[in-house]
């Protein structure tokens, strides 16, 4: 499907404005008001996020509820449980969690769900099993718990507290715990919506040590930094693809920092078993490297094999676990490769579905915990929302991935009487259905997602902030455009369009990706690097682009660095 180029035009006037403010290249000036930067304090406050700016704790409903209860049970010395989720958002937000409710003296377990076993949320198997026989006084949830009606309830029934810490999409009605912070809530601001789960257990730590210092809890005790922290929820932000705007920007910029000085001996390993070797680390390096690692203890072992890296404290220990992680997302690798070729052949050998909005599939072999992932790599591919379920032993239980102009979370809502449970976001969900209801389910989504699209044609964007000649691209520019980072989800990195490029070499790297030098026709000596990931058939003989869209980026190794181009479109 042919991307559609979306070139912009900024206030010539705001530009100048801009440039003038900052003294900086042209070029970022450009791009800070194509990003809607309308004053001079919105580009300072952008650029300088602070930790003292962040908004009150105070701003999240019930969160007052939660500190007082946290602050009982610390005072009483109940036994606290955290309850998270299996994912890299889940396991920092856990990890968030434990570290501070340890540090101020709780005696405090927690609790990962093994994905296939146990699946997403908080269950009343959770509570018969691990926190009566723990003898548990309140539990905590973290990034999940919003759906978890049932095991909120069995814990009522016992007599112990819940308190809710979560992100996800609220249903129409709340369980009834003692407190449920969720940033989505109805009567939120919209500065608070983005948070991620970590953010949210973050936030609520902020609460805490706060009471706690007015309480004189800190008097007989170090209170912690909580910057150091900030690395878990750097991690967990990037990991779970929240927009790196505001709040989450701030608090992601402050965790790259930490995570620079090289603190923690888990994280360091993990850093070398994933290949990055140089500093300082990106929101790239966490998203493509760091990520998916830590993410795949949970879809082909166990999460508690990432908290336990995360948390580790002696090196020969930490590297024995990156090790491990590395094993499993080489295998996890592995099995995503097969079940999306399978998926590939049953689409694209099914000439009726090239008319549909939607693609839902099922298959009794496919493993659970790569489903979001191939999901995600067919929506790249066919430029709709999927769903991919496993449906063994009469139930199908499986993760969809959208497109921005479909809210997947309200189309699988249209669909909540086929489902035994759902939940998510707008661009990713999990879902749980009867084997016997797929057929109909396939239907009514895609009736659903229909009613949502426009009646033409929709087709991937690609947005491109400035046209450029090779000649305008210095060593000022890529620093420049470093203040923008970190780049993710609502604040992508800069795509520069340029014309008459001709290739003078090229080798294949990796799997295949192709390395190139490049040159502008008609400006001399503007010779420069470039690396083309995964290219088409097309794209990987090419020697001329009448049109080049690239990124731009510092190529650092060993000390050293020089500028690259990163080929997004042709």
């Amino acid at each position: 499907m042919q991307t559609q180029w979306n070139i912009l035009q900024p206030d010539l006037q705001l530009v100048d404005t801009i440039r003038e403010h900052l003294d900086c290249h042209p070029i970022l000036a450009r791009i800070l008001a194509n990003r809607r930067f309308m004053s001079t304090d919105m580009v300072d406050t952008f650029l300088s996020p602070s930790m003292a700016a962040l908004p009150s704790p105070e701003n999240l409903v019930d969160m007052d509820k939660a500190v007082a209860r946290i602050c009982t049970a610390l005072q009483q010395d109940e036994k606290i449980l955290v309850v998270g989720d299996y994912d890299a958002d889940g396991v920092t937000a856990t990890a968030v969690l434990v570290d501070f409710l340890q540090a101020s003296g709780a005696r405090v377990q927690y609790h990962l769900p093994h994905r296939v076993e146990e699946g997403y949320g908080f269950s009343p198997e959770q509570v018969m099993q691990l926190a009566l026989p723990g003898k548990a006084g309140l539990i905590i949830t973290v990034d999940c718990g919003t759906s978890s009606h049932e095991g909120v309830e069995a814990a009522r029934r016992f007599g112990i507290d819940v308190v809710v810490t979560d992100h996800h999409n609220p249903e129409s009605s709340l369980p009834e715990a003692l407190a449920v912070i969720n940033p989505k809530r109805e009567g939120h601001s919209q500065t608070l919506a983005d948070l991620a789960g970590v953010g949210v257990a973050f936030y609520l730590a902020v609460a805490l040590r706060a009471a706690l210092r007015e309480q004189g809890w800190w008097d007989s005790r170090p209170e912690p930094n909580l910057k150091t922290l900030c690395d878990f929820v750097a991690i967990g932000t990037i990991a779970d693809i929240v927009p790196l705007t505001g709040i989450n920007r701030t608090l992601t910029r402050a965790g790259l920092e930490v995570m620079g000085t090289g603190a923690r001996p888990g994280i360091q390993a993990l850093l070398q078993a994933s290949g990055i070797r140089s500093s300082p680390v990106t929101a790239d390096d966490i998203a493509f490297r760091l990520a998916p690692r830590i993410n795949a203890a949970g879809r082909m072992a166990h999460a508690r094999l990432a908290f336990n890296l995360l948390r580790a404290c002696d090196p020969d220990k930490a590297r024995g676990l990156a090790d491990t992680l590395n094993a499993l997302n080489s295998r996890r690798q592995q099995t995503e490769g097969k079940i999306f070729r399978e998926a590939v052949a049953r689409i694209d050998n099914q000439p009726g579905l090239a008319d549909k909005k939607t693609i839902l599939l099922a298959d009794t072999h496919w493993h659970e915990g790569v489903l979001g992932i191939v999901a995600a790599k067919l929506v790249a591919r066919y430029y709709r929302p999927v769903v991919l379920l496993t449906a063994r032993n009469g139930v199908g239980k499986g993760s969809g991935r959208s497109i921005p102009q479909v809210d997947l979370f309200a189309a699988l809502n249209h669909c909540r009487d086929l489902l035994d449970k759902f939940g998510g976001h707008r661009m990713a969900g999990g879902l749980t259905v009867q084997a016997d209801r797929i057929g109909q389910l396939r239907e009514r989504f895609e009736a659903a997602v229909c009613e949502m699209l426009p009646a033409c044609e929709i087709a991937p964007e690609m947005t491109i902030d400035s046209e450029i000649g090779f000649d305008e691209i210095d060593s000022r520019l890529l620093d420049d455009l470093e203040r923008l980072e970190p780049f993710g989800t609502k604040n992508p990195p800069p795509v520069f369009l340029t014309r008459n490029v001709r290739v003078t070499s090229a080798y294949k790297v990796g799997r295949q990706h192709r390395r190139m030098v490049v040159c502008q026709e008609g400006r001399p000596g503007s010779s420069l690097k470039a690396i083309h990931f995964n290219p088409e058939d097309d794209g990987a003989k090419a020697t001329f682009f009448d049109q080049l869209a690239f990124r731009l980026q510092w190529n650092r190794y060993r000390g050293a660095k020089e500028i690259q181009l990163v080929v997004e479109g042709y």
